[in-house]
């Protein structure tokens, strides 16, 4: 488990002595498609730390519509805002594709970041980049069409793009499979992607989407 978090960005540059005791209350969730991580609800008694995977977290209206909130990818937290303002989590987190997580008892993890500044720190600058996260989520799904929002994904994520089903893309990007299909066609004509080759025009693509930045 020790190697484990080291290869994490959160705790790598932690001391042994501090990752010997993060590594004792830390535990690995190896989840399929659709398992369930935490309902709406749920007490927040642990702090989960995505490794691999997409786990997307969601509402559920009064007639029984799924309203989608966020979809998390490797190195971040999940709905840690909840453990720190100890309420119980406000939304449900569900594996929208195979998934590694590490389970961390929150109560105890408390104890060690009180101890240790270097630690805080980290989890802060955690927040701050969610904080980040989300000003970019509004901008993704609100002032960008989808052109731009597919190249400012593929710019952003580029490992996950050529490893993920096309149709799964067009539900994160919420836009219709086809108008993903007929893009992508256009940035492969145009040199922006190579599918075969899993390579990227990262300028080409950010020109699309700079204005918007």
């Amino acid at each position: 488990m020790k190697a484990k978090l080291k290869e994490i960005f959160l705790f790598k540059d932690l001391d042994d002595n501090t990752l010997d005791k993060i590594a004792k209350i830390t535990s690995i969730l190896r989840l399929s498609k659709d398992n369930i991580l935490f309902y709406e609800g749920e007490e927040s008694k642990f702090l989960y730390l995505l490794t691999k995977g997409i786990i997307k977290v969601y509402k559920t209206s009064s007639n029984d519509k799924e309203i989608i909130l966020k979809y998390f990818h490797a190195n971040e937290f999940i709905a840690e805002v909840a453990n720190f303002e100890n309420i119980a989590y406000p939304a449900t987190a569900q594996c929208f594709i195979d998934s590694e997580v590490l389970k961390i008892d929150f109560f105890k993890l408390k104890e060690i970041i009180y101890s240790n500044p270097k630690l805080a720190f980290v989890i802060q600058t955690s927040l701050i980049k969610k904080i980040r996260n989300l000003e970019k989520l509004v901008s993704l799904h609100i002032v960008l069409d989808s052109k731009e929002r597919i190249a400012k994904y593929i710019y952003e994520q580029p490992e996950q793009f050529f490893n993920t089903k096309n149709i799964i893309i067009a539900e994160i990007l919420n836009i219709s499979p086809e108008t993903l299909s007929r893009m992508l066609k256009g940035f492969k004509d145009e040199g922006i992607i190579d599918i075969k080759n899993k390579t990227i025009n990262k300028e080409k693509l950010e020109d699309i989407f700079r204005l918007q930045k």
